[in-house]
């Protein structure tokens, strides 16, 4: 008997077969034949939802960048919360929920950390200075450029992005340190919001 699904189902469920395939074999040795027997489709019917393999993959780094911007805005909408303790949520967030999976890292997948960090820089800039200009109101922090201080820090943010650079544990330990650093400058953060900021972050402070 014929299964039946609806269009949304269907592509949806395209999507999640495709990524653990990417997970298991690689992106680069997953072809559109895996897919289409893992699916247990057609190839016009995969084709009616994605152009590619590289559609395919696209499709799913925007299903993750969503999702991001889904957590991202109910943490900026918590008005239960410091400006302070939104920006580490954030900063918890993003560095424990990577759009690119682990398999997808690689010296020869350049162009695709290229595009992917330009849409995610792209869709959560908004949200995120909509927090530091929070943190200006309530006098936690102080910066004369908050939207261009945000994408600033989501740049140097991807030094210590373990599936791009395989850091040791101290060398990693020094790189989120001066992360947090230059945060602080360039944030103008108060001495109250620092102290709470590496408190909740979990690095020892040194001033």
């Amino acid at each position: 008997m014929r299964i039946t699904k609806d269009a949304d189902e269907r592509r949806s469920e395209i999507l999640d077969i495709s990524q653990r395939l990417f997970h298991e074999k690689g992106y680069s040795e997953t072809t559109v034949e895996d897919i289409i027997t893992e699916c247990k489709i057609a190839k016009g019917t995969l084709y009616y939802y994605f152009r590619s393999k590289e559609d395919i993959l696209s499709a799913i780094i925007d299903r993750k960048i969503d999702e991001n911007v889904v957590s991202l805005t109910e943490i900026s909408d918590d008005g239960s919360i410091t400006a302070t303790e939104k920006l580490v949520k954030v900063i918890r967030l993003l560095s424990q929920s990577s759009v690119l999976d682990d398999s997808l890292h690689g010296p020869d997948n350049s162009e695709l950390h290229q595009k992917t960090f330009k849409r995610s820089l792209l869709r959560y800039t908004d949200i995120l200075t909509r927090m530091v200009n929070e943190g200006i109101s309530s006098g936690e922090f102080s910066t004369p450029y908050p939207e261009e201080t945000v994408q600033l820090l989501f740049c140097s943010s991807q030094l210590y992005d373990p599936g791009v650079f395989k850091w040791s544990e101290e060398e990693r330990y020094k790189k989120v340190k001066a992360f947090f650093y230059t945060l602080e400058v360039t944030l103008g953060i108060s001495l109250k919001a620092k102290e709470q900021l590496y408190r909740v972050a979990g690095i020892k402070k040194e001033w």
